[in-house]
């Protein structure tokens, strides 16, 4: 009341300031209320905490977010801070951040007593680009480790934004659960979960956070194998990581070393490679594995090659041609075209012949795409399934050709048996 009657001047303006308080208090709540006149006691800052701007901010606000707001102020003392014109402008933040979120962030503001940090506009424009769910990790991971320097450093900034929603929440739960802060900052891992991409970094930080193995899935020896093997083998990895908790069989040596195996593979023949390694504890890595090439046993019996054969789809043509032609002339035979008798006739049978010309050369054309295609897509099924089944594709011409099986005595490679010279699947090679 003496606050208000020094900056009114009269008996008047006091009490319509005490009026605009009590409806403002009213607008907010009472729990709001509670935690407003508690930071004006424990602060003693009557005039910040009474300016029009304050009270404006803390209307355009929800309830409970004034209400942790005025939480935050007690707590810390921040005054000077949290009634900058930067956070009183920030009502876009606050209602894009409500609920767990906006708990999290003041918190955050109270525990580290970090409230300028906190309140630069380019923190709280980062919070608002990533989602409101991971922002709630991303504030919880800061009083959880307290380490707001590094999780306020521009290159932290750039992963998560990067990362967005699922792997950038993914990446501060790591972080709060694990308090590895310095491991999983480092430019070496930023790096590395910046190539990985949104989805694979996720399953990264993911197992990382489920097993608690920092130093094994941080070191160079896994992120490197990581990047080898691809990013959809990647994924599969690191899934498989968290299911089964198996660091130490996933980390051993031997699998690290058999990543030319598992890119050759593909993803979903490594999900099934790795899930069997945390299972027995085995590596099946053929010898020859470390120089790239994966031969398969020399008694191999040859019923797999039945498997083999490139179907022909060169009959495609033919059939299509007798399909146009009697789609045709059936056609101009209905349309009573074809005639000898006129001059007119003659010419109409001409241009007949022209267009079942035409169209004979372009189903010719179009049954060639369909030919290719089809033989592309064989080809690509097939060759997953026999990296799947341990059989590496390769190219047969570019060897010493002294395999048995697809070269006779004179150099000439066995095309009948083996469907293709330059794709061989022997399985002796």
């Amino acid at each position: 009341m003496a606050h208000f009657g020094e900056v009114s001047g009269s008996p008047e303006g006091r009490v319509a300031k005490l009026v605009e308080l009590a409806s403002f208090t009213r607008q907010i709540g009472a729990r709001a209320a509670r935690d407003y006149f508690r930071a004006i006691r424990e602060t003693n800052a009557v005039a910040e905490l009474t300016d029009s701007k304050v009270l404006a901010f803390a209307r355009s606000v929800s309830p409970h977010t004034a209400e942790w707001y005025f939480w935050a102020i007690w707590g810390t003392r921040a005054v000077r801070e949290l009634t900058a014109q930067n956070v009183l402008d920030a009502v876009p933040f606050f209602r894009s951040i409500e609920g767990p979120a906006t708990v999290e962030y003041f918190v955050a503001i109270r525990e580290t007593r970090a409230a300028g940090k906190l309140t630069d506009p380019k923190v709280m424009a980062f919070a608002q680009t990533i989602g409101s769910g991971a922002a709630t990790e991303y504030f919880g991971s800061f009083w959880e480790t307290n380490a707001v320097d590094m999780l306020t450093s521009g290159r932290v900034l750039s992963l998560a934004g990067a990362l967005k929603g699922d792997g950038a929440k993914e990446y501060f739960l790591a972080i709060r659960e694990t308090k590895a802060v310095a491991e999983l900052t480092t430019p070496q891992i930023l790096g590395f979960a910046g190539g990985l991409g949104p989805r694979t970094a996720e399953e990264f930080f993911r197992a990382v956070r489920t097993t608690r193995a920092i130093a094994e899935l941080t070191s160079d020896r896994v992120t490197v194998f990581a990047e080898v093997i691809g990013k959809g083998c990647a994924r599969e990895y690191f899934q498989v990581i968290t299911s089964t908790k198996k660091v130490r069989e996933l980390t051993s040596e031997r699998l690290l070393r058999a990543s030319g195996i598992i890119r050759a593979i593909g993803s979903d023949a490594a999900l099934d490679y790795f899930l069997a390694v945390a299972a027995t504890d085995m590596v099946p890595t053929p010898e020859g594995a470390a120089d790239g090439r994966v031969p398969a046993p020399v008694d191999t019996t040859v019923p797999v090659l039945t498997l083999l054969d490139i179907p022909k789809y060169h009959l495609y043509r033919p059939v299509a041609w007798v399909g146009a032609t009697a789609l045709f002339w059936g056609s101009v035979w209905q349309a009573g075209a074809l005639s000898l008798d006129s001059t007119q006739g003659q010419l109409g049978l001409v241009a007949a012949l022209l267009a079942w010309a035409a169209l004979l050369w372009g189903v010719h054309l179009l049954t060639g795409v369909v030919v290719e295609r089809s033989s592309e897509e064989f080809v690509r099924r097939r060759r997953r399934l026999l990296n799947e089944h341990g059989i590496r594709w390769h190219d047969c011409t570019s060897g010493n050709r002294q395999c048995p099986r697809c070269w006779d005595p004179s150099q000439t490679h066995r095309d009948q048996q083996f469907d293709n010279g330059r794709f061989c699947r022997c399985p002796t090679c």
